[in-house]
């Protein structure tokens, strides 16, 4: 959600809040209820997990109606998709493709460390930007600016700082399943990249701000990345692999505050447009 309206505040500036109407509703449902709540369902289903997932802590154990489910909800989604946006439309079939091969067992990206870290910061980080920007455009050349390149590069970091993150407490879980996640292949050099790009992402998405949104929305945005920064490092420092459930913790923990500091800068942008 937080990708996804990024791309849009920076599309639509100070006339962003003037562009949420029905059309903005219906897409915003659909990525984010359709597309990325189908995805999700259809990776527990391939996963078949057993230890803590994202959000819940004893998965339930799936069954073969969760994979028509979570289908039926992307092919839901193309089919409105495809009588909103065309550019939408493509991105979507796009990005519902690679998030599927995430975790089918033919191509199983996810138990390939770096094909898996690339896949999530090219086609999540800067897939819900795009998908945001596109909305207010709807014009695949209007991405060729430094504006939206930047604003796309922003958010790479930022999803490539913190989704190895999320994979730190399942790392017993995935090597029962013999995936070799990121978190498995790079072990607590998790935390060090997660942190350089957090540190990056608060570079450049400062940058950003005070060219475009304002000097206070800068160091705000700035700040806080680099306070994110800090307590992964906190958790780096308490770090014990045999502590899942304190790991679990720590990642919900800094997954709700990131999600809702940057909803909450969001809003704020879009209330300065009243």
């Amino acid at each position: 959600m937080p990708l996804f309206l990024w791309g849009f505040v920076l599309a639509g500036g100070e006339e962003a809040v003037h562009l949420i109407d029905a059309r903005f509703w219906l897409v915003f449902l659909v990525v984010h209820i359709l597309f990325y709540g189908g995805s999700t369902a259809l990776n527990s289903y391939y996963d078949k997990d057993e230890g803590p997932v994202g959000g819940l802590w004893n998965p339930p154990k799936v069954t073969r109606q969760l994979w028509y489910f979570a289908v039926g909800l992307q092919v839901l989604g193309l089919v409105i998709m495809f009588f909103v946006s065309l550019p939408l439309f493509l991105l979507s079939l796009v990005m519902g493709a690679v998030s599927t091969a995430y975790s089918h067992p033919v191509t199983r990206l996810k138990a390939r460390p770096w094909a898996s870290l690339l896949m999530v910061s090219i086609f999540q980080g800067m897939g819900g930007t795009t998908a945001g920007w596109l909305f207010v455009y709807d014009d695949w050349s209007s991405l060729l600016a430094l504006k939206p390149l930047a604003g796309l590069l922003s958010a790479a970091l930022v999803i490539t700082g913190f989704y190895p993150l999320t994979q730190v407490y399942q790392r017993a879980e995935d090597r029962r399943q013999g995936v070799i996640s990121f978190a498995v292949y790079a072990g607590e050099r998790t935390f060090a990249l997660a942190i350089a790009c957090l540190l990056a992402g608060a570079v450049v998405m400062g940058a950003l701000c005070w060219r475009y949104l304002g000097h206070l929305e800068a160091v705000v945005v700035g700040l806080s990345l680099v306070g994110q920064a800090g307590l992964v490092g906190l958790w780096w420092r308490e770090y014990d692999d045999d502590q899942v459930q304190r790991n679990y913790r720590w990642m919900m923990r800094l997954g709700y505050l990131m999600t809702a500091g940057f909803l909450g800068f969001i809003i704020w942008q879009l209330l300065q447009g009243l």
